[in-house]
């Protein structure tokens, strides 16, 4: 009885409006008057906030049906901005997993900034926590138009975030990121307007259930131009080849804590809006540009791993090496199988928990020894032997190493692309699909050179670096070992033991989507193919 009123009173207690608003109000109240004034306590209060939203949004996921494929804990507004215009929020068994990982990662982010950043940390903190407020509203969205509002809404905090903690060139990238971003919330803009304008003519309900079970009601012009501005939004935002240049100067300029949530959370929140919108909504127009997208993932791989094998910048060679990993993840979205889409989710989080290890070491690397400069470094391993073990982890799962995280979603990615039902279907570069993603494959393997080139110039090369030698400039104050800082320690170990136990373990993210992904597909596969 008591457990039954126990699950009774949570269940009650659980908003998604509540989930997305509680870090906005918390972001704000920062910069309240009689919030005080100290470093110490904005730091604390950011990550006692962070824990507590993190297992508030973990609640969501245990209550909801995991075998379930509507939306659960469905909230609307009480008031319409204008007629068939609302708020409406829910989750489902893919979003609830999104709006954990946002706030898993925000909070090791939180704990991370201890020591990375230094100036303004009021602002920062206040932004960060804005910042998740407005992923986890992406995520939690149940209609179109609140899609796009939390969708725009996320550049104002990324902008600052890049621009006021960045590097020498932070202003630039960050405008450059906004002018992109910008680009695609314009061409979101008008798809949105074109589905909108439907509803209203037809007397449509706009939240996602309803879109979804009256697409077919949807005239096919109206879903191919839609189609086409959703998903050039969110390659834009992803990003896919050819519109990645953005990425890398905003991942090398922001600091670590920010590139965490922005290459960890951010990316993927486009990934999930092709998967939301163009997979399920829209899929009869989706299937046409899916050869293609399929085509410009794989260019990505060999792209990203080209130009991120030429950098002489540890932080540079991270960021370019996210787009090639992106490619795989467009590639698994847009096979259109079921191990295809479950491999796409599922390398997004594997993805985002690598990325952060990386650039938090990164990071440290650069506070230790004043530098990213490969060339620079060498054998460093003597000096910060336990940073080394962390990296090892991180680089072996990015080498997709069997019983690293990273392993079971390219396995699927490229299994999807290689026998997908558009192999049967004869839209424009549909008999390139197999040839590109075989040149993929290819850069799968630059992606082995540059992270084992990467460890090897950095950690176990020729001790270019030695505290004699480059004394003025080392940043050492002993020819002893560095000790990593307790919450570098928490923030390195929390991330590599998800790494490992995942790896090992796959299961665990994968059975939470599994019943989406294969009623999703079985629907595509009913109706199209």
């Amino acid at each position: 009885m008591a457990v039954n009123f126990l699950t009774s009173l949570i269940s009650n207690i659980l908003s998604p409006f509540v989930l997305v608003l509680l870090p906005v109000f918390a972001g704000l109240l920062i910069y309240a008057p009689f919030f005080p004034n100290s470093t110490i306590k904005i730091r604390r209060y950011a990550k006692g906030f962070g824990i507590f939203h993190l297992i508030y949004s973990l609640l969501f996921m245990l209550f909801l049906n995991p075998k379930g494929a509507t939306f659960g804990f469905s909230e609307r507004l009480p008031f319409d901005i204008i007629p068939q215009i609302t708020i409406t929020f829910g989750l489902d068994n893919l979003s609830a997993l999104m709006c954990v990982f946002t706030s898993f990662i925000v909070f090791l982010a939180l704990m991370a900034s201890k020591s990375m950043v230094k100036t303004k940390q009021r602002l920062f903190y206040s932004m960060i926590l804005l910042l998740e407020g407005f992923l986890t509203g992406i995520f939690a969205a149940n209609d179109l138009f609140t899609f796009f509002i939390f969708f725009s809404l996320e550049i104002i905090p990324v902008y600052f975030l890049i621009s006021m903690w960045g590097g020498t060139k932070a202003k630039k990238s960050a405008l450059k990121y906004v002018l992109y971003a910008f680009s695609g919330v314009i061409l979101m803009l008008i798809s949105t307007a074109l589905i909108y304008a439907f509803a209203l003519d037809s007397n449509m309900a706009t939240d996602f259930d309803s879109i979804i079970n009256r697409t077919v009601e949807i005239p096919l012009l109206v879903q191919l131009f839609a189609v086409i501005g959703f998903t050039a939004a969110f390659m834009i935002r992803l990003p896919v080849f050819p519109f990645h240049t953005w990425a890398a100067d905003a991942h090398t300029e922001a600091p670590a804590p920010a590139c965490m949530v922005l290459a960890g959370v951010s990316l993927k929140a486009a990934a999930y809006g092709i998967i939301r919108i163009n997979v399920q909504m829209f899929y009869e127009m989706f299937q046409i540009i899916a050869p293609a997208l399929i085509v410009l993932g794989a260019i990505g791989i060999l792209w990203g791993s080209y130009l991120a094998l030429s950098q002489n910048d540890i932080k540079k060679t991270v960021a370019y090496s996210t787009i090639a990993q992106m490619g795989i993840v467009i590639a698994g979205i847009a096979s259109l199988t079921e191990y295809g889409l479950g491999g796409a989710i599922f390398h997004s989080i594997a993805h985002g928990l690598i990325i952060s290890g990386l650039f938090v070491g990164a990071e440290i690397i650069y506070i230790k020894f004043k530098t990213r400069k490969i060339e620079l470094l060498g054998g460093i391993s003597k000096y910060a032997p336990g940073l080394c073990a962390f990296m090892l982890v991180f680089c072996a799962a990015y080498m997709a190493i069997p019983f690293t995280i990273g392993f079971p979603g390219e396995i699927l990615c490229f299994s999807g692309g290689f026998n997908t039902p558009l192999l049967d279907k004869s839209f424009f570069l549909t008999n390139a699909i197999q040839p590109a993603l075989l040149v993929g494959a290819l850069g799968l393997i630059l992606s082995a050179a540059y992270v084992l080139r990467l460890l090897h110039k950095t950690f176990f090369g020729l001790a270019e670096y030695e505290y004699g030698k480059n004394k003025e400039n080392s940043g050492l104050e002993s020819t002893g070992e560095i000790k990593l800082a307790h919450h570098q320690t928490i923030v390195l170990t929390v991330l590599a033991l998800g790494i490992v136990i995942f790896g090992l373990y796959p299961m665990g993210i994968l059975d939470k989507i599994s019943t989406f992904c294969a009623i999703n597909i079985d629907t595509i596969l009913t109706n199209i193919f």
